[in-house]
């Protein structure tokens, strides 16, 4: 580009490494040509930029067809995203292709890849190896039950910043990376906080949550490679999400047509919050002004409301009146006290050892989950509403969808069906889980299958060995409680966790396999004990006597045994209920 008096103001050129310095003396050789001929003084170019061209890159394969990304395209924003930018590109001719990736397919978009961030290679060769990849949306969210602090760090932050790395590399033009409130900090309260206030970017070291350092961290690295000639970047904190299913407001969804939310008080929390349809026209909003203004990126944007502030109370009892539910609204004070005290029963079971073997870089036993339901949830009871008037300004844009009218999006799709409200693989939570947890009811009903196992053992080693004193009935109906409570107990962690299976063979962790394959032995001995006194009752003794002789045929039909084996599974697979794992494989399938 030339400038005033024919001077190179800038030379922008796309080579190998190998050619810069040739590029710069024939850069430096043509200014003095050119200042010599309209007579200036010679000068250095302002500023030469040289990419470097990767191999693989779009000058290297032209042939690769165009194409725009949506990360997490199977999430909650992600598939409302695939959706409205796929009526869009419907409607463009020679439109690019429409990518989702993530790690469950999208069949709502024209190419859906199946890839983890946490392996970049396959991301590369999936994705940036096929396509001419020209922008990306990345709406990546773990889910926060579940992962432990590296998990965290592992999938919100290295793999974000390896993706970005490889977008960077691909000439991609344009990146919209979908963050969150917690960049300033889940467990601070803030008021109407605007992006320029201090407590909008406070240091790193403030953020003591895995996720919240996690979710900085990452957008601090990719506001960074922003560039207004090269790779434009944004960030788009959002708060609160509802939409008609696979949100997290559970307690607007309670069994028996109830509503459960925190009473709409002065002291009340206050949170902001938006439907899921304005949040994604907000981020192609987003993306399409900034491919034509690179001014507005390099910077973070707060977008947490609609058209109006709306808080959790306010919507909270306007769907439960829209969908005639029941709606109870229990003071704050009561509900800090109860997520403090279910915050310290959920945890016990942490207090467990984990496993020491095969871990990896050095580790010494395996993490455990940062947060429990209960820890939290405490999140919901802080303030935190941002100023959304620089959004609006930049962007022009508010919202598609009023509050009212979401509202009755959400209660007719709830009408039509009625498991809309949760994902496929989600089981609806009962009464007594939200009550007691699941891991209390868990410990609470196990330890009681658990009692009556040991009062089996006594009544068989005191009384059913006495057939004078035992009776038929009792002997039989001990024998049938014995043999329930194993079996139950593993239905029980069905019932109460779940990612729990009731046929998942090698899966839910070391400990956990380990706990579940000596229960069922022991219980499978048991069995085999029941089996032989059965057959002392059909056949002849004599032959089976004579064989393996008459102390270990006692031993055999012992009910003492039986009861010991019995308590000893029960406790076995009591204690595999505590070790059991999500799994990372789970908790990935939901990061993104």
């Amino acid at each position: 580009r030339f400038g005033p008096c024919g001077k190179v103001d800038t030379v922008a050129v796309c080579l190998s490494q190998s050619t810069r310095s040739t590029i710069r003396v024939v850069c430096g050789a043509f200014s003095k040509l050119i200042a010599s001929t309209f007579g200036t003084q010679s000068s250095p170019p302002k500023r030469v930029k040289l990419c470097p061209d990767p191999e693989g890159s779009k000058k290297m394969a032209p042939g690769k067809p165009a194409a725009v990304v949506v990360v997490g395209g199977s999430g909650l924003v992600g598939r409302v995203l695939v959706r409205r930018w796929q009526a869009k590109l419907d409607k463009e001719t020679s439109a690019p292709t429409l990518i989702s990736m993530d790690l469950s397919k999208n069949h709502e978009a024209a190419v859906s890849l199946v890839a983890d961030l946490c392996n970049p290679k396959a991301v590369e060769s999936a994705l940036f190896a096929k396509y001419d990849v020209q922008k990306m949306i990345i709406a990546v969210k773990p889910p926060l039950i579940g992962p432990s602090y590296q998990f965290f760090i592992e999938v919100n932050l290295a793999g974000i910043c390896e993706l970005v790395k490889l977008a960077e590399k691909y000439n991609v033009n344009d990146v919209v990376y979908v963050s969150s409130l917690a960049s300033c900090g889940h467990w601070v309260a803030h008021d109407n906080v605007a992006e320029s206030d201090p407590a909008a970017n406070p240091p790193f070291t403030e953020l003591r949550s895995p996720y919240d350092l996690s979710k900085a961290m990452a957008e601090q690295f990719i506001l960074q490679q922003h560039s207004p000639t090269g790779m434009r970047t944004v960030s788009i904190r959002i708060a609160g999400v509802y939409a008609h299913d696979h949100d997290q407001y559970w307690n607007r969804r309670l069994p028996f047509n109830l509503s459960l939310e925190i009473s709409d008080i002065p002291t009340a929390p206050r949170i902001d919050s938006n439907y899921v349809e304005n949040v994604a026209e907000g981020l192609l909003r987003v993306i399409e002004r900034m491919s034509q203004d690179a001014s507005v990126g390099g910077r973070f944007y707060f977008y947490t409301i609609g058209d109006r502030r709306v808080g959790q109370q306010e919507l909270s009892v306007m769907l439960a009146t829209r969908a005639g539910r029941f709606h109870i609204q229990v003071p704050p004070i009561l509900i800090k006290h109860w997520l403090k005290v279910m915050t310290v029963l959920a945890s016990l079971p942490h207090l467990l050892p984990s496993s020491i073997f095969f871990q990896p870089q050095g580790r010494a036993v395996e993490p455990k989950p940062y947060f429990t339901t209960y820890s939290m949830s405490q999140m919901g009871v802080i303030d935190q509403t941002f100023d959304n008037s620089l959004f609006r300004k930049t962007f022009g844009f508010s919202h598609v969808v009023s509050t009212e009218d979401a509202a009755d999006a959400i209660t007719q799709a709830a009408r039509q069906n009625s498991r809309a409200c949760h994902s496929r693989n989600y089981k609806n939570p009962s009464m007594l889980d939200l009550v007691f947890g699941p891991l209390i009811l868990s410990l609470i009903l196990s330890l009681f299958t658990a009692f009556l196992a040991a009062a089996i053992g006594i009544f068989s080693c005191s009384v059913m060995c006495t057939s004078a004193c035992a009776s038929p009935l009792i002997c039989s109906a001990a024998h049938g409680v014995v043999a329930f409570s194993t079996p139950a107990t593993h239905v029980l962690g069905f019932a109460t966790q779940p990612t729990y299976k009731l046929w998942q063979p090698f899966r839910g962790g070391r400990l956990h396999v380990y706990l579940q394959g000596i229960g069922w032995i022991m219980f499978s001995l048991m069995c085999l004990q029941w089996f032989f006194g059965w057959l002392t009752t059909t056949l002849p003794t004599a032959p089976l006597i004579s064989v393996i002789g008459s102390d270990q045929f006692a031993m055999l039909t012992d009910d003492r045994i039986k009861a010991v084996l019995g308590f000893c599974a029960q406790v076995f697979l009591t204690g595999s209920l505590f070790a059991f794992k999500g799994g990372h494989g789970d908790a990935k399938s939901k990061a993104l």
